[in-house]
């Protein structure tokens, strides 16, 4: 069944996830009003994410594939768990959110078993982490890749067409009959409809399929579909209602271009992958915290992001590769063809 899975070179999972780090980074310095880099203040976010989704689906597949269902749970949430648990006790003990006198029990346990984003009002009662509502989605995915891991392999193109038709009719139905429900918060409809898990799936489904396909295109007409879907989105966007899966084309199409070109990442892009899940996690409460500091916009955004780069190597060194060193003692030994899950 796995024959045909190959783990991808380590050098265009690191330069994405660094990239996607960065771009999620300057999107929150537009979002909290310091500084406003030109196209990625307000789209790095939105690429950001897909990236991380894109990966994803390309590693959590290749996962379901090769590990029993004990090992893979354990896989994943000895990779989730310990960081996001710390920094999210942390941080929201830091400003406020959690304290005796107001505590709310529920709230917490959604968040501790990552439902956040199914539960609009806990996410924003501990918000501290603001990140934490993909965890949602990915968690989501996690299950779904193991569910079908097995069809998958056999019919990719079909699953993957089944997913993205099903978000397309869940972005465009809840698009076309959002007068119905505006009597909601405009929170509401953009957690249960523009971004939920079903109008994501499509993203994490084209990692998946070109773990499985291993496609090879011309690299000039991947460029293409990079630029014409994600760089000139805005051209094309008001043609389309809510396209949700298309800039996930582009995503994919940069991805196989990284993938099959020979290159070396250079100190500073390993680091930032190695880190990037809890740089991820922290950047927006450093942003914020680097406020208390400093005021000049130029100072806050370096003090907030070399803070927050030195924190997630300290997370990443102390917290994250102690845990996942004990998932694979604890694994079954798995034949080398396989290849290796590069930290997802």
């Amino acid at each position: 069944m796995s024959s045909n899975i190959h783990a991808s070179k380590n050098h265009s999972i690191e330069t994405l996830r660094a990239a996607a780090v960065i771009l999620v980074f300057m999107n929150h310095l537009h979002s909290l009003k310091v500084l406003t880099i030109p196209y990625f203040g307000i789209s790095g976010g939105w690429i950001g994410v897909q990236i991380f989704f894109v990966i994803s689906g390309y590693l959590i597949i290749q996962s379901a594939i090769r590990y029993s269902a004990v090992d893979y749970i354990r896989h994943r949430a000895f990779r989730i768990y310990p960081a996001y648990l710390l920094w999210f006790l942390v941080f929201s003990i830091a400003f406020g959110d959690l304290q005796f006198d107001s505590f709310d029990l529920e709230s917490f346990l959604i968040h501790l078993f990552f439902l956040q984003h199914i539960f609009p009002e806990a996410y924003l009662k501990y918000n501290a982490l603001s990140v934490s509502w993909t965890l949602t989605i990915e968690m989501m995915w996690y299950v779904v890749a193991f569910l079908i891991a097995g069809k998958f392999v056999k019919s990719p193109s079909k699953v993957t067409a089944l997913f993205v038709f099903i978000a397309c009719v869940w972005v465009y139905g809840g698009t076309k009959w959002h007068p119905l429900v505006n009597n909601l918060e405009a929170i509401y409809v953009y957690f249960f409809i523009q971004n939920n898990a079903l109008a994501q799936m499509p993203f994490f489904f084209f990692g998946a399929w070109i773990a499985v396909k291993q496609p090879k295109y011309d690299k000039a007409a991947l460029l293409s579909i990079f630029i014409s879907t994600v760089v000139l989105y805005k051209s094309w966007e008001p043609v389309f209602v809510s396209p949700i899966f298309l800039t996930g084309l582009g995503i994919s199409a940069l991805f196989l271009i990284l993938k099959d070109t020979e290159y070396k990442n250079p100190r500073s892009v390993k680091l930032l992958s190695d880190v990037s899940y809890s740089f991820y996690l922290i950047h927006y409460p450093m942003i914020v915290l680097s406020s208390y500091v400093v005021q000049n916009k130029y100072h806050r955004t370096f003090l907030a992001f070399f803070a927050t780069v030195v924190v997630s190597y300290i997370s990443y060194k102390v917290v994250e590769q102690p845990f996942m060193n004990m998932a694979k003692r604890k694994s079954e030994k798995l034949p080398k063809a396989l290849g290796t899950e590069n930290g997802a």
